[in-house]
């Protein structure tokens, strides 16, 4: 079974929220946008055409295209394009046409008599004189329309013709991401050949459109993970061969922990099915959380069998001792992690069930196949008591100073980080912009998609609106219009097209030909006038009505969607930058959703669902970390069963936690869609540290020095956050903000937790002794 990658933002939402099920019914209706589309650019006019026209004879002969245009057939358009004015206008237009006529018929017999004329006509009571200007924009305007060169084509070109576009849409079948992979690869190779071929430097071309911009971010997101994998592998392999002094470290540990990982990612494909932008990433994080238990336990047994012990009872205190210990910490960080399955946001619950999984595959993998590797590893020569005393890790050999000597010191300086934490934890931002938590775009696609928008005038952040019947189409119409007349103050519809303004309703369409028909007469009646432009105006004055069937396939497909689906869509354009959280709103609140004629209608947008997105994380957040605090220390009080050793444990994380949360709103990063679950797991996490250095202090009793416990078990702490600050930190290279945000704040909170475990809690250990 292979597991799959979502890049969507809407795999972040719960199942079944009502704006992703709006979006994915307007996806459907529409295809889903999907489309690839080729920019040309040259350097003299119409030749971007002809490199066009060579390209699409290639891209229609692949398998998946099912259609590819760079042009749209006009021809009804053009013919109509009086029954397509306002009737308003074509009123206006009449009356024009009926006062600028006298005067017009007089300038004509002026001009074939060669003297200024004069002409009453008594029925209508109207004068003209051939000296008198004609002041008609409308009517200069109808006469270039009607005695220009007749419109066909209208071709995806810019305005000096240097630009070319071309859109292929793929058939039924290429809906997946790795069809969708071949076809952008394939378009690129057609592209690259044409312009090989063509051997001119001026000529130049890109691939953009909504499924090559998928393919981006999927390549990022890998790209990302490959770079972020490989980094962590190698600091993480450096750092322990450096603390431990020896490369068998490396097998023991790695061993079992990419075990537990292939077992999680299992269980995530037969439960889950697919990885979300976030979850992505749990490969790199579970290889920094689940080393933990195997640190540990190596740790564990170089200590014993340096005190010159058997390899039976080092085993036996690893498994009995240490295990005990990280049995502990593997059910509470678990447990904590299952814990967000108790919240709405789908990003927090696939996260704790994944990383829950992944801790407890860990655990079972560091205690079942760990001990036998460390076996098999003595029996194969190497031998862990030969090597002098040393504490569980060397890290250079050099002695830690005891933080009990320098108490009053260390709670100053905390009380000092919590009054700090205290003034600017409320005062924490949020990412109000999308596309700072995007995969960086690559130069040639961004100046592709800027091409195309320049051409075809597109825009990403229109909301769509499916509905079932015309009526409700020119319903919801008359309804904006009123509302971008009312709406002065924060106005963000710009306009909103459907089929009604290339098909008007049948009754309207009637009032218009009659108008048309009052102009052909008087057209008639002036025909002998100019017998010329009297015959090119004649089919626009004799066409007849106008039906969606009459429509170029282009149109039919924009206002109907893919063929067979029933229904109308109607667009609505923003006038507001909506990559802005409070323009964005804005648009949400006027035109998500509205009622028309006691109907309500839903809008689908990306931005709707990311609206939706921001006010389900605010509300989530607080209860995720509440959530998980309280069920971190319900775990750790049902195993210590003891209220004054649980806040021994839970106090210097929750510390770190909420200086982190200060230092956040001091100097940010911005709290984010992508970043929040860092938060939660912090408290999970942090606490692991705590149990070990705790459980090694009782089972110590007095005569360990706390000291020396934070030079053994201490350190292995330190290499234990510090392989799993690697793990989240491997994401300050990737390409995607919202990732790098990710990586940011769990760097900034692991060293926040880890400085208080070693300098608070040994001073309340100290307290928790006398």
């Amino acid at each position: 079974m292979k597991i799959k990658i979502s890049t969507n933002i809407e795999a972040l939402m719960p199942e079944g929220a009502k704006s992703v099920q709006v979006l994915q019914n307007a996806l459907q209706k529409t295809g889903s946008y999907a489309s690839i589309q080729v920019v040309v650019k040259t350097d003299a006019p119409r030749k971007s055409l002809d490199v066009i026209r060579d390209i699409k004879l290639l891209i229609d002969g692949t398998d998946w295209a099912a259609s590819s245009q760079y042009f749209e057939d006009i021809r009804v358009l053009d013919e109509h394009k009086l029954l397509l004015l306002d009737t308003e206008e074509l009123l206006k237009l009449e009356t024009e046409v009926k006062e600028a006529l006298p005067t017009y018929m007089a300038k004509n017999l002026a001009e074939e008599f060669g003297a200024d004329v004069t002409i009453n006509i008594r029925d209508e009571n109207q004068h003209g004189d051939s000296r008198n200007e004609l002041h008609s924009e409308r009517i200069e305007k109808l006469r270039d329309a009607v005695s220009g060169e007749k419109q066909t084509r209208r071709f995806f070109v810019s305005d000096d013709e240097l630009t070319a576009v071309l859109i292929a849409w793929p058939g039924p079948g290429f809906e997946s991401l790795a069809a969708s992979k071949r076809m952008v690869e394939e378009t690129r190779a057609i592209v690259d050949r044409v312009i090989a071929q063509r051997a001119d430097r001026n000529v130049r071309a890109g691939v953009a459109g909504r499924i090559a911009g998928q393919v981006g971010q999927f390549d990022a997101i890998i790209n990302d993970l490959r770079l972020g994998l490989l980094t962590a592998v190698v600091l993480i392999s450096a750092l322990i061969i450096w603390s431990y002094r020896t490369w068998l470290a490396i097998p023991v540990i790695f061993i079992p922990l990419f075990s537990s990982i292939i077992w999680t990612m299992g269980l995530t494909s037969m439960t889950i099915g697919n990885l979300n932008l976030i979850t992505v990433f749990l490969t790199l994080i579970l290889f920094g959380l689940g080393i933990d238990f195997g640190i540990h336990n190596f740790s564990r047994y170089r200590e014993e069998r340096s005190r010159g012990v058997s390899v039976e009872e080092a085993i036996h205190t690893i498994l009995h001792h240490t295990g005990s210990a990280s049995f502990v910490a593997a059910t509470t960080t678990a447990t904590s992690f299952f814990a967000l399955l108790l919240t709405e946001f789908r990003a927090f619950t696939e996260f704790g069930f994944i990383a829950g999984a992944g801790i407890i595959f860990a655990f079972l993998s560091m205690y079942v196949v760990q001990p036998t590797l460390l076996v098999l590893a003595e029996n194969l020569g190497w031998k862990a008591g030969n090597s002098r005393r040393i504490q569980s890790i060397r890290m250079g050999g050099v002695q830690f100073p005891d933080p009990v000597r320098y108490k009053k010191v260390i709670l100053i300086a905390t009380g000092f980080a919590l009054f700090f934490a205290l003034v600017y934890a409320p005062r924490i931002p949020f990412e109000e912009n999308i596309n700072n938590l995007e995969a960086r775009k690559t130069p040639e696609f961004i100046e592709a998609k800027a091409a195309v928008r320049e051409v075809l005038g597109s825009s990403n952040s229109r909301a769509i609106v499916v509905v079932d019947t015309y009526e409700e189409v020119a319903a919801i119409e008359d309804y904006f219009k009123v509302k971008m007349a009312g709406d002065t103050q924060t106005p963000t519809i710009r306009k909103v097209d459907s089929i009604v303004d290339f098909v008007p309703e049948t009754q309207e369409q009637r009032l218009r030909l009659e108008v048309i028909g009052r102009l052909k007469k008087r057209a008639d009646d002036l025909r002998a006038l100019d017998p010329v432009r009297y015959e090119a105006s004649k089919p626009y004055l004799t066409a007849g009505e106008l039906s969606i069937l009459d429509l170029p396939p282009v149109l039919r497909r924009t206002y109907l969607g893919t063929d067979g689906s029933p229904g109308y869509l109607v667009y609505i354009d923003n006038a507001v930058g909506t990559s802005n959280r409070t323009l964005a709103r804005q648009f949400y609140d006027d035109a998500a959703k509205f009622e028309v004629d006691g109907k309500t209608y839903y809008s689908a947008s990306q931005d709707f669902i990311f609206v939706e997105m921001l006010k389900l994380l605010k509300a989530d957040a607080f209860k995720a970390v509440i959530l998980v605090t309280l069920t971190t220390a319900f775990v750790v009080f049902v195993f210590l069963r003891n209220f004054f050793d649980t806040l021994i444990v839970l106090t210097s994380p929750l510390v770190g936690v909420f200086v982190t949360v200060g230092i956040m709103g001091f100097v940010g990063p911005p709290l984010s869609i992508m970043n929040m679950v860092i938060l939660p797991s912090l408290i999970g996490i942090s606490v692991d540290n705590g149990i070990h250095i705790f459980h090694r202090a009782v089972s110590e009793g007095r005569t360990e020095s706390i000291n020396r416990i934070m030079n053994t078990t201490g350190r292995a702490a330190v290499l234990t956050t510090l392989t799993t600050l690697i793990g989240f930190g491997g994401m300050i290279t990737a390409s995607m903000g919202g990732l790098q945000s990710m990586a940011a704040l769990a760097i900034m909170g692991f060293l926040a937790c880890l400085t208080t475990t070693w300098f608070v809690l040994p001073i309340l250990l100290d307290f928790y002794r006398k």
